[in-house]
């Protein structure tokens, strides 16, 4: 037999957290041949001799429903090795949507994605209204990665009940139509639902999503509706996490779980939030009494960049700073410096962790280009005053155009983090690739991984750390194809260099049209990404291919 593709002399790790061994992989008509001890010919031969031969990664929380109709690379996640993305999180999807409704479903996706309207209407039309139909459009888009969507709550609540959506709890009749629409959805191809009740998500009017209205019944019969259609997810976004999962909260999803009999999993957990550990151990003992309980964690260190000027997820949640944030920059320079004002903004600040790693990164003003680098906190001491009120000073003096930077600091952090990735209830991700364009760039998270864990940390082993990125995530969503090197499966492959791997610097793009810039991270030692059989990444550079398929459940 001739193969499309032979990868030869590589070190094969292949996805199960068995042990490496050396041989080749063989590809044929997008599809894996044969692993191991095969040879003969083939239209293409890569030689990685000293690398490492593995299943494409998965990436299980990303935002990329907008941005796969205008940058089909679907940057910056295959440099990373990502060779499947699920979007549809949140509770946010680009359907259904009613046609009179389109600048609804975009201002959100602006709103909480943060991602510029002029770049969402220039480059996102519409011309579809129900799930299915969304999906048939998906279908025929071009995408270099395999793209796997949710049913977003948020978005079918606003189909269902219009305004009120955003003023009241659902009836039992729009509860029900709400259900139907949802197995409509995952007959058409849909993995599940997703949804947030979470105060930092917000729409185009700065007020709360859909779904954060929605009574705990309501979205028990969405949960029950992803299992009785033989779904495995159920995706939501809590109430409460900055300052700790509540007792609520906690509560619902181990009601879900119960009803469902699926994997109820909430998303973005860190050890930098509040009662961390009992959340954890909440988890875990869940999972002991068979109720599948889990979340979706960062490994990379916070890096969140904000301007106080604008809205960002860190305080979106906040009335406020969402009013504050409306404001034209005259009337905004001067209720920072009114003290009513000030009280009202800083109240947020007050008592947040994660302040102790804020730091100046831009300034404008040349008196402040001293305090370029520096902790807030380390300034405040220094000077003898508060932190916050530093803060909004030294944004004052700049003309509010500071950009600040909140990055992990304290290394005694690694090991409460150690315990979070190596938990049982814990799937390593959040990405939220394709969001928070201009905040952060979190696509990065496998490289890094793989970098500081596995290389540098020794947290995990190379096979585990593999796995972790690969059939993990696969066995959670459900995906049966994918995952694992073996005869017969989707040839998705990603080739690196363990001693090498990792994330390059940040670096800035500008969006379509050049309205404004995006944040993004190449990878290091990432020589090819093959998805469906096709090299998207060859020698370190991206090729033209786009052999990304709409994959239905």
């Amino acid at each position: 037999m001739t193969y499309d593709l032979l990868i030869k002399g590589g070190t094969i790790i292949d996805g199960t957290g068995t042990q490496r061994y050396k041989g080749n992989v063989a590809i044929k008509d997008g599809r894996i041949a044969a692993v191991g001890d095969v040879d003969g010919e083939a239209t293409q031969v890569i030689d990685a001799a000293g690398l490492i031969v593995a299943p494409g990664f998965i990436d299980c929380h990303t935002h990329y429903d907008a941005q796969m109709f205008w940058d089909p690379t679907i940057d910056p996640a295959t440099w990373h090795g990502i060779t499947t993305i699920v979007v549809g999180n949140c509770g946010f999807t680009l359907a259904p949507v009613r046609p009179d409704d389109k600048p609804y479903a975009l201002g959100l996706f602006s709103a909480t994605e943060e991602v510029p309207m002029d770049v969402l209407e220039q480059n996102t039309s519409i011309d579809w209204e129900t799930f299915p139909e969304y999906l048939d459009k998906l279908e025929k888009v071009e995408c270099g990665v395999n793209v796997l969507t949710q049913f977003g709550h948020a978005a079918v609540r606003r189909y269902v009940m219009g305004e009120d959506s955003l003023k009241r709890e659902a009836t039992t009749a729009e509860i029900g139509e709400m259900v139907r629409l949802a197995e409509e959805a995952m007959k058409a191809g849909a993995w599940g639902v997703s949804t947030s009740f979470s105060p930092h998500h917000i729409d185009g009017s700065g007020g709360h999503v859909p779904s954060f209205f929605a009574a705990d019944d309501e979205t028990e019969a969405l949960a029950v509706a992803v299992g009785r259609m033989g779904r495995r997810s159920f995706a939501l976004n809590p109430r409460s996490k900055r300052e700790g999962i509540s007792p609520e909260d906690k509560a619902l999803m181990s009601r879900l779980a119960k009803a469902s009999g699926i994997t109820i999993s909430w998303n973005d957990f860190g050890a930098g939030a509040a009662d961390w550990l009992g959340t954890l151990e909440f988890m875990e003992e869940e999972i002991r009494q068979g109720r599948d309980v889990r979340v979706v964690a960062r490994c990379q260190p916070a890096e969140t960049r904000y301007n106080l000027s604008q809205i960002s997820p860190l305080y979106s949640g906040q009335a406020a700073w969402r009013e504050f944030c409306g404001l034209p920059r005259e009337q905004q320079m001067a209720a920072m410096a009114d003290p009513a004002w000030r009280a009202r903004l800083a109240e947020y600040w007050k008592g947040v962790r994660f302040l102790a790693a804020a730091s100046v990164e831009k300034v404008d003003n040349p008196k402040l280009k001293p305090l370029v680098g520096r902790y807030l906190i380390d300034i405040a001491e220094e000077r003898g005053v508060d932190p916050i009120d530093l803060m909004f000073d030294i944004a004052l003096d700049d003309g509010l155009d500071t950009i600040f930077l909140l990055r992990g600091r304290f290394k005694a952090d690694e090991s409460d983090a150690e315990r979070i990735l190596r938990s049982p209830s814990t799937l390593i991700g959040v990405s939220d690739g394709g969001a928070h364009l201009q905040t952060f760039a979190g696509a990065d998270f496998p490289t890094y991984f793989l970098q500081h864990w596995v290389r540098e940390k020794g947290t995990f082993t190379l096979e585990e750390g593999v796995a972790a990125l690969t059939s993990e995530v696969a066995d959670f969503m459900g995906i049966k194809d994918r995952g694992t090197l073996a005869p017969g499966l989707a040839a998705d492959v990603v080739i690196f260099d363990a001693d090498k791997v990792q994330p390059e610097l940040l670096e800035t793009k500008p969006f379509p049209g050049g309205t404004a810039m995006r944040l993004v991270k190449r990878a290091r030692a990432v020589p090819y990404v093959i998805v469906n059989g096709t090299p998207i990444i060859e020698k370190g550079e991206r090729t033209s291919a786009v052999p990304g398929l709409l994959l239905r459940a």
